[in-house]
Protein backbone atom coordinates (compact mmCIF):
# COMPACT_ATOMS: atom_id res chain seq x y z
CA UNK A 1 0.00 0.00 0.00
CA UNK A 2 3.06 2.48 0.68
CA UNK A 3 4.32 1.59 -2.69
CA UNK A 4 1.57 2.30 -4.31
CA UNK A 5 0.77 5.43 -2.64
CA UNK A 6 4.31 6.36 -3.11
CA UNK A 7 3.89 6.05 -7.27
CA UNK A 8 1.19 7.87 -7.26
CA UNK A 9 2.71 11.19 -5.21
CA UNK A 10 5.68 11.13 -7.76
CA UNK A 11 3.66 10.52 -10.92
CA UNK A 12 1.44 13.95 -9.66
CA UNK A 13 4.64 15.48 -8.80
CA UNK A 14 6.49 15.07 -12.85
CA UNK A 15 2.83 16.24 -14.00
CA UNK A 16 3.22 19.31 -12.36
CA UNK A 17 6.98 20.03 -13.36
CA UNK A 18 6.10 19.38 -16.75
CA UNK A 19 3.19 21.45 -16.77
CA UNK A 20 5.42 24.32 -15.43
CA UNK A 21 8.22 24.05 -17.74
CA UNK A 22 5.39 24.09 -20.72
CA UNK A 23 4.50 27.15 -19.36
CA UNK A 24 7.29 28.62 -18.61
CA UNK A 25 8.61 28.37 -22.40
CA UNK A 26 4.83 29.47 -23.76
CA UNK A 27 6.25 32.78 -21.98
CA UNK A 28 9.22 33.20 -22.93
CA UNK A 29 8.44 32.98 -26.41
CA UNK A 30 5.33 35.20 -25.95
CA UNK A 31 7.96 38.26 -24.30
CA UNK A 32 11.22 37.47 -26.02
CA UNK A 33 10.28 36.01 -29.82
CA UNK A 34 8.62 37.56 -31.41
CA UNK A 35 6.32 35.21 -34.21
CA UNK A 36 8.20 35.36 -37.59
CA UNK A 37 6.38 37.52 -40.22
CA UNK A 38 4.61 35.58 -42.92
CA UNK A 39 4.21 36.25 -46.50
CA UNK A 40 1.35 35.37 -48.50
CA UNK A 41 2.86 34.33 -51.96
CA UNK A 42 -0.77 35.08 -53.91
CA UNK A 43 -1.07 38.67 -52.94
CA UNK A 44 2.60 39.73 -51.74
CA UNK A 45 1.84 40.84 -48.48
CA UNK A 46 3.33 41.11 -45.40
CA UNK A 47 1.58 39.96 -42.32
CA UNK A 48 3.10 41.28 -39.22
CA UNK A 49 3.85 39.68 -35.90
CA UNK A 50 0.97 39.01 -33.61
CA UNK A 51 2.96 39.61 -30.56
CA UNK A 52 4.84 42.27 -28.96
CA UNK A 53 8.51 42.31 -29.43
CA UNK A 54 10.77 43.91 -27.18
CA UNK A 55 14.29 45.71 -28.22
CA UNK A 56 17.50 45.96 -26.57
CA UNK A 57 16.53 49.49 -25.16
CA UNK A 58 14.27 47.27 -22.85
CA UNK A 59 11.50 49.18 -25.10
CA UNK A 60 8.51 46.63 -26.07
CA UNK A 61 7.05 47.38 -29.74
CA UNK A 62 3.13 46.85 -30.31
CA UNK A 63 1.93 45.06 -32.98
CA UNK A 64 1.09 46.85 -36.30
CA UNK A 65 -2.72 46.23 -35.72
CA UNK A 66 -2.20 47.82 -31.90
CA UNK A 67 -0.16 50.90 -32.89
CA UNK A 68 -1.45 53.97 -31.52
CA UNK A 69 1.12 57.04 -32.29
CA UNK A 70 2.13 59.39 -29.89
CA UNK A 71 3.52 62.66 -31.75
CA UNK A 72 4.16 65.51 -29.61
CA UNK A 73 4.61 68.74 -32.14
CA UNK A 74 7.27 71.83 -30.43
CA UNK A 75 4.59 74.49 -32.32
CA UNK A 76 2.53 75.43 -34.85
CA UNK A 77 4.55 78.82 -34.96
CA UNK A 78 5.89 78.04 -38.90
CA UNK A 79 5.08 76.28 -41.79
CA UNK A 80 7.40 73.82 -41.47
CA UNK A 81 6.45 72.56 -38.27
CA UNK A 82 2.27 73.32 -39.34
CA UNK A 83 3.03 70.83 -43.07
CA UNK A 84 4.83 68.35 -40.64
CA UNK A 85 2.36 67.45 -38.35
CA UNK A 86 0.14 67.58 -41.61
CA UNK A 87 2.01 64.82 -43.06
CA UNK A 88 2.07 63.17 -39.79
CA UNK A 89 -1.54 62.69 -39.92
CA UNK A 90 -1.42 61.89 -43.46
CA UNK A 91 0.58 59.00 -43.49
CA UNK A 92 -0.87 57.71 -40.45
CA UNK A 93 -4.26 58.06 -42.34
CA UNK A 94 -3.30 56.12 -45.45
CA UNK A 95 -1.27 53.04 -43.55
CA UNK A 96 -4.77 53.32 -41.13
CA UNK A 97 -3.24 53.30 -38.24
CA UNK A 98 -4.25 55.50 -34.97
CA UNK A 99 -2.72 58.69 -34.68
CA UNK A 100 -3.41 61.65 -31.54
CA UNK A 101 -0.93 64.98 -32.08
CA UNK A 102 -0.81 67.49 -29.32
CA UNK A 103 0.75 71.00 -29.67
CA UNK A 104 2.96 72.55 -26.89
CA UNK A 105 3.03 75.61 -28.65
CA UNK A 106 6.91 76.40 -27.65
CA UNK A 107 6.31 75.64 -23.89
CA UNK A 108 8.47 72.85 -22.30
CA UNK A 109 6.07 72.33 -19.26
CA UNK A 110 3.56 71.91 -21.60
CA UNK A 111 5.38 69.20 -23.30
CA UNK A 112 6.14 67.34 -20.93
CA UNK A 113 2.13 67.44 -19.80
CA UNK A 114 1.55 66.32 -23.74
CA UNK A 115 3.67 63.30 -23.48
CA UNK A 116 2.28 62.14 -20.51
CA UNK A 117 -1.51 63.12 -21.73
CA UNK A 118 -1.02 61.03 -24.73
CA UNK A 119 0.53 57.66 -22.78
CA UNK A 120 -2.94 58.10 -20.74
CA UNK A 121 -4.45 57.95 -23.94
CA UNK A 122 -2.79 54.95 -24.65
CA UNK A 123 -0.67 55.99 -27.36
CA UNK A 124 2.47 53.06 -27.22
CA UNK A 125 4.69 54.47 -29.30
CA UNK A 126 5.85 58.01 -29.27
CA UNK A 127 7.33 60.75 -31.80
CA UNK A 128 8.74 64.11 -30.16
CA UNK A 129 9.60 67.17 -31.61
CA UNK A 130 11.86 68.27 -28.47
CA UNK A 131 11.60 72.33 -27.79
CA UNK A 132 14.39 72.25 -25.83
CA UNK A 133 17.37 69.43 -25.72
CA UNK A 134 17.75 69.42 -22.12
CA UNK A 135 14.03 70.34 -21.18
CA UNK A 136 12.55 67.02 -22.86
CA UNK A 137 14.18 64.66 -20.46
CA UNK A 138 11.53 63.87 -17.83
CA UNK A 139 9.10 63.04 -20.79
CA UNK A 140 11.85 60.64 -22.15
CA UNK A 141 12.58 59.09 -18.64
CA UNK A 142 8.90 58.48 -18.36
CA UNK A 143 8.41 56.89 -21.71
CA UNK A 144 11.48 54.48 -20.27
CA UNK A 145 9.34 53.90 -17.42
CA UNK A 146 6.36 52.66 -19.72
CA UNK A 147 8.65 51.00 -21.70
CA UNK A 148 7.18 53.17 -24.64
CA UNK A 149 9.68 53.34 -27.97
CA UNK A 150 10.38 56.89 -28.32
CA UNK A 151 11.40 58.14 -31.42
CA UNK A 152 12.94 61.89 -31.82
CA UNK A 153 11.88 63.89 -34.82
CA UNK A 154 13.11 66.97 -36.28
CA UNK A 155 15.29 68.11 -33.42
CA UNK A 156 17.23 65.79 -31.04
CA UNK A 157 17.75 65.62 -27.59
CA UNK A 158 21.12 65.58 -25.03
CA UNK A 159 20.30 62.21 -23.76
CA UNK A 160 21.58 58.48 -25.37
CA UNK A 161 20.36 57.06 -28.45
CA UNK A 162 19.02 53.36 -27.76
CA UNK A 163 19.24 54.22 -24.06
CA UNK A 164 16.73 56.88 -23.11
CA UNK A 165 15.38 57.28 -27.42
CA UNK A 166 15.15 54.52 -30.26
CA UNK A 167 16.45 56.61 -32.90
CA UNK A 168 16.39 60.49 -33.96
CA UNK A 169 14.87 60.52 -37.46
CA UNK A 170 15.96 64.30 -38.88
CA UNK A 171 18.06 66.41 -41.46
CA UNK A 172 21.66 66.63 -40.27
CA UNK A 173 22.00 70.15 -38.85
CA UNK A 174 25.71 70.74 -38.71
CA UNK A 175 26.02 69.24 -42.26
CA UNK A 176 23.37 72.06 -43.21
CA UNK A 177 25.33 74.75 -42.18
CA UNK A 178 28.61 73.99 -42.88
CA UNK A 179 27.05 73.17 -46.82
CA UNK A 180 25.75 76.81 -46.18
CA UNK A 181 28.69 78.29 -45.18
CA UNK A 182 31.05 76.41 -48.06
CA UNK A 183 28.61 77.96 -50.19
CA UNK A 184 28.74 81.32 -48.84
CA UNK A 185 32.43 81.24 -49.04
CA UNK A 186 33.30 80.86 -52.58
CA UNK A 187 30.26 83.12 -53.60
CA UNK A 188 31.53 86.33 -51.22
CA UNK A 189 34.87 85.21 -53.09
CA UNK A 190 33.46 85.93 -56.19
CA UNK A 191 32.60 89.68 -54.78
CA UNK A 192 35.95 90.49 -53.38
CA UNK A 193 35.69 89.72 -49.94
CA UNK A 194 37.80 87.68 -47.45
CA UNK A 195 38.44 86.84 -43.82
CA UNK A 196 37.78 89.51 -41.68
CA UNK A 197 36.14 91.91 -44.46
CA UNK A 198 33.41 89.48 -44.48
CA UNK A 199 30.80 90.75 -41.97
CA UNK A 200 28.23 88.19 -41.26
CA UNK A 201 24.92 88.54 -39.41
CA UNK A 202 23.66 85.41 -37.86
CA UNK A 203 19.31 85.26 -37.26
CA UNK A 204 18.95 82.21 -34.90
CA UNK A 205 15.29 80.18 -34.30
CA UNK A 206 14.56 79.13 -30.32
CA UNK A 207 17.64 79.03 -28.44
CA UNK A 208 17.91 75.69 -26.83
CA UNK A 209 16.85 73.25 -29.63
CA UNK A 210 19.77 71.12 -31.01
CA UNK A 211 18.78 72.40 -35.08
CA UNK A 212 19.99 75.73 -33.38
CA UNK A 213 22.70 74.49 -31.78
CA UNK A 214 24.05 72.75 -34.64
CA UNK A 215 23.17 74.85 -37.85
CA UNK A 216 25.21 77.82 -35.97
CA UNK A 217 27.86 75.27 -35.13
CA UNK A 218 28.22 73.81 -38.96
CA UNK A 219 28.42 77.51 -40.15
CA UNK A 220 30.67 78.55 -37.84
CA UNK A 221 33.27 75.44 -38.26
CA UNK A 222 33.84 76.94 -41.84
CA UNK A 223 32.99 81.24 -40.93
CA UNK A 224 35.53 80.39 -37.85
CA UNK A 225 38.46 78.94 -39.92
CA UNK A 226 38.17 82.03 -42.69
CA UNK A 227 37.87 84.36 -39.95
CA UNK A 228 34.90 85.65 -40.97
CA UNK A 229 33.98 88.89 -38.17
CA UNK A 230 29.80 87.66 -36.95
CA UNK A 231 28.76 91.37 -36.28
CA UNK A 232 25.54 90.01 -34.51
CA UNK A 233 24.15 86.89 -33.54
CA UNK A 234 20.68 87.21 -32.46
CA UNK A 235 17.43 84.98 -32.16
CA UNK A 236 14.17 85.87 -33.94
CA UNK A 237 12.89 82.52 -32.91
CA UNK A 238 11.74 81.68 -36.60
CA UNK A 239 9.52 84.61 -36.71
CA UNK A 240 9.74 85.94 -40.33
CA UNK A 241 8.42 89.49 -38.52
CA UNK A 242 11.40 89.55 -35.69
CA UNK A 243 13.84 88.19 -38.31
CA UNK A 244 12.86 91.75 -40.41
CA UNK A 245 13.33 93.72 -36.98
CA UNK A 246 16.70 91.98 -36.25
CA UNK A 247 17.83 92.64 -39.87
CA UNK A 248 16.58 96.24 -39.67
CA UNK A 249 18.59 97.52 -36.24
CA UNK A 250 21.90 95.64 -37.52
CA UNK A 251 22.06 97.21 -40.83
CA UNK A 252 21.28 100.32 -39.07
CA UNK A 253 23.51 99.85 -36.42
CA UNK A 254 26.35 99.28 -38.71
CA UNK A 255 25.64 101.44 -41.17
CA UNK A 256 24.79 98.83 -43.84
CA UNK A 257 28.11 96.77 -43.15
CA UNK A 258 26.89 93.28 -43.69
CA UNK A 259 28.07 90.90 -46.52
CA UNK A 260 26.40 87.99 -45.14
CA UNK A 261 22.41 87.47 -43.58
CA UNK A 262 22.46 83.88 -42.38
CA UNK A 263 18.98 82.66 -41.19
CA UNK A 264 18.55 79.56 -39.50
CA UNK A 265 15.06 79.18 -41.57
CA UNK A 266 13.37 80.84 -44.75
CA UNK A 267 10.71 82.36 -42.83
CA UNK A 268 13.63 84.21 -40.89
CA UNK A 269 15.44 84.72 -44.26
CA UNK A 270 12.74 86.39 -45.98
CA UNK A 271 11.73 88.58 -43.31
CA UNK A 272 15.33 89.65 -43.41
CA UNK A 273 15.32 90.25 -46.94
CA UNK A 274 12.52 92.83 -46.59
CA UNK A 275 15.08 94.49 -44.47
CA UNK A 276 17.82 94.65 -47.19
CA UNK A 277 15.65 95.36 -49.82
CA UNK A 278 14.29 98.61 -47.48
CA UNK A 279 17.70 99.82 -47.18
CA UNK A 280 18.22 100.25 -50.86
CA UNK A 281 20.55 96.86 -50.97
CA UNK A 282 21.04 94.77 -53.81
CA UNK A 283 20.71 90.70 -52.77
CA UNK A 284 23.45 89.33 -54.53
CA UNK A 285 25.41 92.40 -55.27
CA UNK A 286 25.84 94.12 -51.57
CA UNK A 287 24.69 91.26 -49.92
CA UNK A 288 24.23 87.45 -49.75
CA UNK A 289 20.84 85.86 -47.79
CA UNK A 290 21.24 82.37 -47.03
CA UNK A 291 18.38 80.61 -45.67
CA UNK A 292 17.77 76.72 -44.55
CA UNK A 293 14.77 74.58 -44.98
CA UNK A 294 13.36 75.32 -48.98
CA UNK A 295 9.95 76.65 -48.58
CA UNK A 296 8.58 76.95 -51.92
CA UNK A 297 8.27 80.71 -51.32
CA UNK A 298 11.88 80.91 -50.69
CA UNK A 299 12.94 79.34 -54.06
CA UNK A 300 10.47 81.38 -55.49
CA UNK A 301 12.68 84.46 -53.89
CA UNK A 302 15.78 82.75 -55.25
CA UNK A 303 14.62 82.73 -58.83
CA UNK A 304 13.38 86.58 -57.84
CA UNK A 305 16.81 87.64 -56.79
CA UNK A 306 15.78 88.53 -53.22
CA UNK A 307 17.33 85.34 -51.64
CA UNK A 308 20.46 83.89 -52.40
CA UNK A 309 20.32 80.38 -50.99
CA UNK A 310 18.29 77.72 -49.10
CA UNK A 311 19.12 74.75 -47.77
CA UNK A 312 16.17 72.18 -48.30
CA UNK A 313 15.17 70.51 -45.15
CA UNK A 314 11.80 68.92 -46.03
CA UNK A 315 9.04 68.94 -43.26
CA UNK A 316 7.45 65.86 -45.45
CA UNK A 317 8.96 62.98 -44.06
CA UNK A 318 6.16 60.93 -42.04
CA UNK A 319 6.81 57.55 -44.12
CA UNK A 320 10.33 57.00 -43.20
CA UNK A 321 8.97 57.41 -39.58
CA UNK A 322 6.22 55.07 -39.85
CA UNK A 323 8.71 52.69 -41.93
CA UNK A 324 11.17 52.46 -39.23
CA UNK A 325 8.16 51.86 -36.85
CA UNK A 326 6.84 49.18 -39.11
CA UNK A 327 10.94 48.04 -39.30
CA UNK A 328 11.49 47.82 -35.51
CA UNK A 329 7.74 45.72 -35.00
CA UNK A 330 9.03 43.43 -37.33
CA UNK A 331 12.41 42.44 -35.23
CA UNK A 332 14.74 44.49 -37.86
CA UNK A 333 17.51 46.78 -36.04
CA UNK A 334 17.01 50.13 -36.31
CA UNK A 335 20.36 52.74 -35.88
CA UNK A 336 20.28 55.01 -33.54
CA UNK A 337 20.34 57.94 -35.79
CA UNK A 338 18.56 58.06 -39.57
CA UNK A 339 19.60 61.14 -41.87
CA UNK A 340 17.23 62.47 -44.16
CA UNK A 341 18.94 64.02 -47.50
CA UNK A 342 19.12 67.60 -47.60
CA UNK A 343 20.10 69.83 -50.86
CA UNK A 344 21.94 73.27 -51.75
CA UNK A 345 19.91 75.26 -53.71
CA UNK A 346 20.42 78.63 -55.42
CA UNK A 347 19.84 80.30 -59.05
CA UNK A 348 21.98 77.71 -60.93
CA UNK A 349 19.92 74.65 -59.86
CA UNK A 350 16.37 76.10 -58.33
CA UNK A 351 14.77 74.46 -61.24
CA UNK A 352 15.67 71.01 -60.57
CA UNK A 353 15.09 71.18 -56.65
CA UNK A 354 11.86 73.18 -56.95
CA UNK A 355 9.67 69.92 -56.33
CA UNK A 356 11.36 69.49 -53.04
CA UNK A 357 9.54 72.86 -51.61
CA UNK A 358 6.76 73.06 -49.51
Amino acid sequence: MKKKLLAIVMMMVMTVAMVGCSTDKKNDTASNSPTPASTNAATEVTVAPTESTSDSAGVVWPTQDKLYVGFSQADLSSTWRTIESEHMQQIADDRKYKISITNAEGDTEQQISDVESLIAQGCNVMVIVAIDADAIQPALDLCKEKKIPVIMKARGANAEAGVDYVTAIMSNFVTEGTNAANWVKGKISEMGFTGKDVKVLEIQGVVGGTDVRDRSKGFHDVGDVEGWDFVAIQSANWSRTEAQEVAQNVLQSSGNDINVIYCHNDEMALGASLAVQAAGLTVGKDILIVGVDGMKEALDAIKAGTQSLSVTCTPKYADLVFDTIEDAIAGKEIPTSIDVTDAVVDITNVDQYYELGF
